[in-house]
């Protein structure tokens, strides 16, 4: 008589739970009521932008040979003080023809400007994005404790640590898809209005993202892979946070208290010791805007601030460091702590 043999039931299944994970996130309420409105709002607010540009008209022949005049005399009197180790194209830039004079000098130009509009659009749809994922990560970890479901879900996986990681990866590839959703979505009426009631001319690129003028859509994609890294940062702040205060309100309620008390008031205190590089508010918009930008640091013995070149990669790093800190004493006492 030959003894019977247990197989070992397979431990490795995670899929399956992520994808209910991912399946009861979607499905929950508030994140369809957000996503709605999020994408609605942005359907609103570029019809309003469609409707508010059209085209205008161009000055004349006339008139641009009079700034043309102007433009060669200024760049002229530059080039009398050229300085000796330059050329006239790196010190004074270009000589001007009739191709580099605005066509708008003397009228307003009501044109939607894909250079200048698309990446500010990109980035407002972004920093939203952020914060309505960091609103879902904390309703997420708050309503489970709420409801007691917590509890019920480690009956069928017990393993505290993986259980978690499993519903971090539901909640951040939800709210990852919608941002992306939204993303593509932005550029792409901004596209259509820029066709339709704008200009493609790349002279009209602000000097603060002078660096798309070359590269509009790559620095529009980065832009956006760097925009849906944000919004992962931002739901895993928002679900860091209900775990460990274990309510969606007290969550909700830091974030507040962060924003409206914290930083400020930090700004006010140690703003002259270099502390803006820093602020949580100001690398989520200096992580997406091309090129990083230019930030007042701590104050110089003559007077004045020393300017700090934040680019995206550091403002990034410090945004993933801030996420790990908050993250480790949230998993910490998710896998010590009672949970009934």
């Amino acid at each position: 008589m030959s003894t019977p043999t247990l197989e070992r039931r397979p431990t490795h299944k995670a899929f399956p739970l992520l994808r209910s994970e991912i399946s009861r996130i979607s499905h929950r309420r508030l994140f369809r009521v957000l996503s709605v409105i999020f994408l609605l709002g942005i359907v609103l607010v570029s019809g309003i932008a469609f409707l508010a540009h059209h085209e205008a008209p161009e000055a004349s022949d006339q008139e641009l040979s009079f700034v043309l005049k102007k433009e060669v005399q200024r760049w002229e009197r530059c080039v009398d003080q050229l300085p000796s180790d330059l050329t006239a194209e790196e010190y004074c830039g270009p000589e001007p023809t009739i191709d580099t004079v605005d066509p708008y000098t003397f009228r307003e130009d009501t044109r939607y400007k894909a250079y200048e509009d698309l990446p500010f659009g990109l980035l407002a749809t972004i920093l939203v994005a952020a914060a309505v994922s960091f609103v879902i990560g904390a309703s997420s970890g708050g309503a489970e404790w709420s409801s007691r479901s917590m509890t019920l879900q480690l009956l069928f996986e017990p393993r505290r640590l993986r259980l978690l990681t499993v519903k971090w990866l539901g909640l951040v590839t939800a709210t990852s898809a919608l941002a992306a959703v939204a993303m593509l979505l932005t550029v792409g009426l901004g596209a259509a209005t820029a066709s339709l009631r704008g200009t493609w001319d790349s002279r009209y690129t602000p000097q603060e993202i002078y660096v798309i003028r070359d590269a509009l859509w790559s620095s529009l994609t980065s832009m956006g892979l760097r925009g849906v890294a944000l919004t992962v940062i931002a739901a895993t702040f928002g679900y860091a946070i209900a775990m460990l205060v274990r309510n969606t309100g007290a969550a909700l309620g830091a974030a507040f208290v962060y924003f409206a008390l914290v930083e400020i008031g930090v700004r006010v205190v140690l703003f002259k010791y270099g502390s803006e590089p820093f602020m949580l508010t100001t690398n989520s918009a200096t992580a997406i805007i091309p090129g990083g930008v230019d930030i007042p640091g701590a104050e110089l013995p003559s007077g004045g601030n020393e300017n700090v070149h934040v680019s995206n990669l550091r403002a990034m790093v410090t945004l993933l460091v801030y996420a790990v800190i908050l993250s480790i004493p949230a998993a910490w006492s998710f896998t010590r702590r009672d949970v009934s």
